[in-house]
């Protein structure tokens, strides 16, 4: 290889540096977990099980993508995602599938409180979101008085797990939300506003965009998709407690991150995040079927958060800001 065309392979490989790394450290991950384990998805049965880990997982973190993306940040998508799954499972026995509006008009409402905290009040978006997350966890601490609930209807269960061409319903919904989120970023308006703000928040004003708007749009339809992600969890599992959405923060956003959408906002986006979501849930379920600790995997989901953020974070925007 000559000079000059190790220097154009680098100039590619910078350009693309939050594609190739993902890719790269899917194919690596597959290798690995099959080599550690060779019965790492050699059945049937061991996909579907993943296709459900899978699927809300990538709802929920389609909403945070959009948030990030914008330059912002969401710490209730866990909270609201549970407080969602609660009310659904709480009020389905006496509003049947009615109770699923409720619990999307509450998600709605959380959403709209973070967007206004942050575009009308400026109050930054993790202070924001970190409060409103105490709130619906406290809200579905009060509703459900601590306890687990239990739906037994094959009807509420039928949501998640009615079997179409041998996957359950819960994969087409994802496909579905997230084939929409990603018309909605790159087909449409708002989309390439979303982009704009994140980029240059200063140039999407002066381009016109009403950036407060847009922020608040986006947290709503953030918080929309986490009460999606929580009906659709509370089908899969027939119920909902307290631990739901517990410990998702960290994988959530190790999702986004090492998908290759940055930090500093504008640059990668919802079909990214589709990789690093399988990266992580397929990581996470390799890793328990080789018995490893859930702190252990914690530790192991924030150090790749922590890497995946230096590696794709824009220091030229982080220069500019200081």
């Amino acid at each position: 290889m000559t000079m000059a065309q190790v220097w154009v392979f680098r100039e590619w490989l910078q350009r693309n540096l939050n594609t190739v790394i993902p890719v790269a450290g899917f194919i690596v991950l597959i290798l690995g977990l099959r080599i550690a384990n060779p019965y790492f998805l050699t059945s049937w049965d061991s996909l579907i099980t993943l296709i459900y880990g899978t699927s809300w997982f990538l709802i929920a973190a389609c909403g945070l993508t959009l948030v990030i993306l914008m330059g912002s940040f969401d710490f209730s998508v866990p909270s609201v995602l549970k407080l969602s799954a609660m009310i659904f499972a709480i009020l389905y026995p006496s509003l049947g599938f009615s109770s699923i509006l409720v619990s999307v008009a509450v998600g709605l409402i959380f959403g709209f409180i973070n967007g206004t905290l942050l575009a009308r009040f400026n109050i930054p978006s993790f202070m924001a979101t970190l409060a409103t997350s105490m709130m619906a966890e406290g809200l579905a601490q009060v509703i459900s008085g601590g306890y687990t609930r239990i739906i037994t209807d094959p009807a509420f269960r039928a949501i998640s797990t009615t079997m179409i061409l041998g996957l359950p319903s819960i994969f087409y919904w994802a496909i579905l939300i997230w084939a929409a989120c990603l018309f909605l970023t790159f087909m449409t308006p708002f989309g390439r506003a979303i982009y704009a703000v994140g980029g240059n928040i200063v140039g999407a004003r002066l381009a016109g965009i009403n950036v407060k708007m847009v922020r608040t749009a986006v947290f709503m339809i953030c918080a929309l998709l986490a009460s999606i992600a929580g009906v659709l969890y509370a089908s899969q599992i027939q119920g909902a407690h307290m631990q739901v959405g517990v410990l998702d923060m960290i994988p959530l956003f190790a999702s986004v991150v090492v998908g290759g959408t940055a930090l500093t906002g504008g640059v990668g986006g919802i079909h990214r995040t589709l990789l690093g979501v399988l990266i992580i849930r397929w990581l996470d379920s390799g890793l328990s079927m080789l018995a490893i600790d859930l702190n252990v995997r914690m530790i192991i989901f924030g150090a790749i958060a922590i890497t995946m953020a230096i590696l794709t974070i824009d220091r030229r925007r982080i220069k500019i800001m200081k």
